[in-house]
């Protein structure tokens, strides 16, 4: 299925090449702006920025700590990239999974960019049903080698042209011990990835919304009952300063 990508835009890159260092990893050099993509600056204070490179040839994003406090990187920032680090590995080889060229220093990782739409940015009926059932099945995939993503969701799916799914940021990812015996934990957000998975189905096919059921279920309702309460208060807070 051949899928209709926006025009190329303007970004900064940083333009790198392999040297040798200490550590065996490619040093960083010099500046270029170049067509076809942008930058993604960070929402907060506590999110990475998100960058394409390229490098000898080959274009790669760069996701970055190092702007942020120095409390920010070296616990919150650190622990998110090794996990993410952690998650492609254990994923290598899995068709919709980006490649990972691992961690490069202490606040970045490097990941091949793969061009292409986010789901989020589709209408509601202009896709067909093989993409979610790709997406199904990077789901599954990643459940069988014991990885959960936890945050299956539009704004981390691209879709390519040719029609190809790729799940990216899997920094709320979660690990089995035993990936043939996940505990309960586990199974809950497995079950969340897949329910997330039916209920983009549904959206963009024009079905019926799934509707949990079992402990998955009320646990469900309760996190968005509670999601919804603090969002009221939230935006209170905001109306009263």
């Amino acid at each position: 299925m051949a899928i209709q990508l926006p025009g190329p835009e303007k970004f900064f890159v940083q333009s790198v090449k392999m040297e040798d260092a200490s550590n065996g990893q490619p040093v960083l050099t010099g500046t270029r702006e170049i067509s076809g993509g942008d930058i993604k600056p960070p929402r907060n204070r506590t999110k990475a920025r998100v960058r394409k490179i390229v490098r000898n040839g080959c274009e790669l994003v760069i996701k970055d700590f190092s702007h942020c406090s120095l409390l920010i990187k070296n616990l919150y920032g650190r622990y998110t990239l090794h996990r993410e680090a952690r998650a492609y590995e254990l994923l290598k080889g899995i068709a919709g999974i980006p490649g990972c060229f691992g961690l490069e220093g202490r606040y970045c990782l490097v990941i091949k960019d793969i061009p292409g739409r986010l789901l989020g940015s589709f209408k509601r009926g202009e896709l067909k049903a093989d993409v979610f059932d790709r997406l199904d099945a990077i789901v599954a995939q990643a459940h069988a080698r014991g990885v959960a993503f936890g945050d299956v969701h539009k704004s981390n799916i691209i879709i390519t042209a040719e029609g190809d799914v790729f799940i990216i940021d899997f920094a709320t990812a979660f690990f089995a011990r035993d990936p043939g015996s996940p505990g309960l934990f586990m199974r809950l957000v497995m079950e969340l990835d897949r329910h997330a998975a039916q209920r983009m189905r549904a959206r963009y096919l024009r079905l019926a919304a799934p509707v949990p059921t079992g402990l998955f279920g009320f646990l469900y309702r309760l996190g968005r009952g509670m999601k919804a309460v603090l969002k009221r208060i939230k935006k209170s807070v905001r109306q009263r300063g």
